[in-house]
C-alpha cells in the first residue's frame, strides 16, 4: 500500500475523532441524557483507535506518538463508560484532555504549527460538525422533545467553516493553476487533476452548502427526521470531499 494512502487513512480517522470530539458540548446531556454522550464518544473512540492501528503500520507501541494515542483513547473510553446525565468537572477535564491529545497528534502528523496543520484542523472541523449533527439528528427519535437549537448551532458553525474552506481552496487553486492548464505534466495530468478538483469542489463544497440550506429550513419547522436524512447524505459527501482533499495534499502537496 502506498505511503500516501496510509497517510490519507490515518489523517482521515484522526481528524474525524478530533472534529467530532470538539463539538460534544453543543447538546447538553441534561437534554439528551447520558446515552448520547456515550454514543458520540464511542464514535470518537472507534475512529481514533483505527487511526492508532494505522499508525502502528510504521510506528511502535511505545513511540511518543503512540503514547499520545493512548491518552486520547483512554479519555474517550472513560467518558463513554462514566458519563452521567449531568456533565461533571471530571468529564470536562477528560474533554480537555482528549482534545489536547488529538490536537497534538494532528500537529505532529502535519509537521508542527504550520499552514498544513491549520488546513488539517479546518478539515477536522468540517468533518466533525457534519458528522456530529448527523448523529445528533438520529437522537431526536430517542428524545422527541429535544430542542432544535443544537442543530441550528451546528449549521451555523458549518457555514462559518465552509466559508473559510472555500476561500482557502480558491486561493490554493489560483496559486497552483499550473496543475490545471491544458497539457500539464504536473500531478496526474490535465484530465485527472480536473476530475479531482471537480469532485473536491462539487461534492465537498457545492453539494454540502446546498444541502445545508435545506437542513436549516427543515430544522426551523422542526422536521428533524427529514433534516437527519439530509445530514446523512451530507456526511457521505463531506467524507468523499475531504478524502479527495487529503489525497491531493499527501500525493501532490495541494491544500485544496
Amino acid at each position: 500500500m502506498g505511503a500516501e494512502i496510509l497517510n490519507v487513512a490515518e489523517f482521515f480517522f484522526m481528524t474525524l475523532a478530533l472534529g467530532i470530539g470538539l463539538f460534544t458540548w453543543i447538546a447538553s446531556p441534561k437534554l439528551t441524557g447520558a446515552g448520547f454522550q456515550k454514543l458520540i464518544n464511542s464514535v470518537c473512540l472507534g475512529s481514533v483507535s483505527i487511526g492508532f492501528l494505522i499508525h502502528l503500520s510504521y510506528g511502535t507501541l511505545t513511540d511518543p506518538v503512540s503514547r499520545i494515542y493512548y491518552i486520547a483513547i483512554a479519555a474517550f473510553f472513560l467518558i463513554r463508560q462514566l458519563h452521567k446525565d449531568e456533565k461533571t468537572i471530571f468529564m470536562w477535564v477528560l474533554f480537555v484532555v482528549h482534545n489536547l491529545a488529538m490536537l497534538y497528534l494532528l500537529m505532529d502528523f502535519q509537521n508542527g504549527w504550520s499552514t498544513q496543520y491549520r488546513f488539517g484542523l479546518s478539515s477536522a472541523i468540517l468533518n466533525g460538525i457534519i458528522t456530529y449533527a448527523m448523529i445528533l439528528g438520529h437522537y431526536y427519535l430517542v428524545v422527541p422533545k429535544l430542542s432544535e437549537k443544537p442543530l441550528k448551532i451546528c449549521v451555523l458553525i458549518l457555514w462559518a467553516i465552509l466559508a473559510i474552506k472555500v476561500v482557502w481552496s480558491s486561493y490554493e487553486t489560483y496559486q497552483n493553476w499550473g496543475f490545471f492548464k491544458e497539457f500539464t505534466q504536473l500531478g496526474g495530468g490535465y484530465a485527472f487533476n480536473w476530475l479531482m478538483l471537480t469532485m473536491r469542489v462539487g461534492w465537498g463544497y457545492v453539494v454540502i452548502f446546498a444541502m445545508s440550506i435545506f437542513t436549516w429550513k427543515l430544522v426551523k419547522i422542526r422536521s428533524t427526521q427529514s433534516a437527519t436524512g439530509v445530514l446523512y447524505a451530507m456526511t457521505i459527501f463531506v467524507f468523499v470531499g475531504e478524502l479527495v482533499s487529503a489525497y491531493l495534499y499527501f500525493k501532490y502537496g495541494l491544500l485544496i
